[in-house]
């Protein structure tokens, strides 16, 4: 099973009822979301369930793979104008050119396209760090010198840098039943990173962009998924703590917390609970509008009855009991820390 799979199981093993409990009074937002062509059901669903979301865009080939980042850029766009930016936008570009003499003012010239057209972040993935190579064999990290100046132009447009960098330990590791991430990396060995020592290391990539957060301490960083540190609250909280330009999501990472220990849970949430942001990691794949639309509520509703709740749920055919953290905390989570670290995800006064 894979961890979208997961994403979209989890909550359907709740019963409706159950899952409807607790109604939100403020609008929430969802700020990881891929969402790249016109679905008017699940823009309806949105709209109903007063919900707003972030549409991230993705440069995910290496090597010499075709790209699609044109197709999703204008398809992105077009979703966020359809939605009167009730789907907010991230774009994205690709590294690949990194060597390239002219790779800055060229990739500074896309963004600007790109923030004339509404977006309000860009997205670096896991590619930069695991994936993209130099001429001389290297690795792409973050941190390279290259790099810089398309992150000065991130900064002086004042958007947001939306980072995937690195993978959960699952992706060091081997592929046996302590794995927690055997179903994913299974079904993608191609980021399966055992046994394959000339790529750089986890705590090397998370190094790299830590140096981005301190050689660029007014440009604002969420870092998807935990930031990568998804199972290392304590790493996550001294690296928060040191750097007071780092956010991190939840994407696709709500069940670290569900099988984590709650308490501690509450205590990390609570203390950075300004430096939080909810996601949830969804995806359009399926044809079939109804069904993206149910996957989609199903997963905002278990995940905020799990946040805002003491509700008893199911996961993986076990009980467990919601979080219910106070009322600013989950205002924060799901709506106010997307306000203020991605800008103009909201509505316009």
């Amino acid at each position: 099973m894979t961890r979208r799979q997961l994403l979209a199981w989890i909550p359907a093993a709740t019963a409706l009822r159950s899952l409807r409990a607790a109604e939100a009074p403020f609008e929430r937002i969802d700020t990881h979301t891929h969402i790249h062509r016109i679905v008017p059901e699940l823009f309806s669903v949105l709209e109903k369930e007063r919900w707003r979301c972030l549409s991230i865009c993705v440069s995910r080939a290496i090597g010499d793979q075709p790209s699609d980042l044109d197709e999703m850029i204008r398809g992105t766009a077009e979703v966020h104008r359809a939605t009167k930016g009730r789907i907010a936008w991230a774009t994205a570009f690709d590294a690949r050119g990194f060597e390239d003499h002219d790779f800055a003012a060229r990739t500074i010239t896309g963004l600007k396209n790109a923030f004339d057209q509404g977006a309000i972040g860009v997205k670096i993935w896991k590619n930069i760090g695991m994936g993209i190579r130099g001429k001389s064999g290297a690795y792409l990290l973050p941190d390279h010198a290259a790099l810089s100046p398309v992150f000065d132009g991130i900064q002086k447009a004042d958007k947001t840098l939306i980072a995937h960098l690195a993978e959960p330990d699952g992706a060091w590791l081997p592929l046996d039943k302590n794995n927690p991430e055997i179903g994913y990396y299974s079904q993608h060995p191609e980021w399966h990173m055992y046994g394959r020592p000339e790529i750089p290391r986890k705590d090397a990539i998370l190094e790299a962009r830590d140096r981005i957060l301190e050689r660029h301490p007014k440009l604002r960083v969420v870092g998807c998924h935990l930031g990568s540190d998804e199972e290392h609250w304590d790493r996550l909280a001294k690296r928060l703590d040191t750097y007071p330009n780092f956010a991190v999501d939840v994407a696709a990472r709500v069940r670290y917390f569900v099988r984590g220990d709650h308490e501690q849970a509450r205590r990390f949430l609570s203390k950075y609970q300004d430096r939080v942001l909810y996601a949830t990691d969804f995806v359009l794949e399926s044809r079939d509008a109804v069904a993206a639309s149910q996957e989609l509520q199903r997963t905002h509703d278990w995940d905020w009855n799990f946040f805002a709740t003491k509700d008893t749920l199911t996961f993986r055919k076990n009980q467990v009991q919601g979080l219910g953290l106070p009322e600013q905390v989950v205002r924060k989570i799901f709506r106010e820390n997307a306000v203020r670290w991605l800008p103009g995800i909201g509505p316009k006064a």
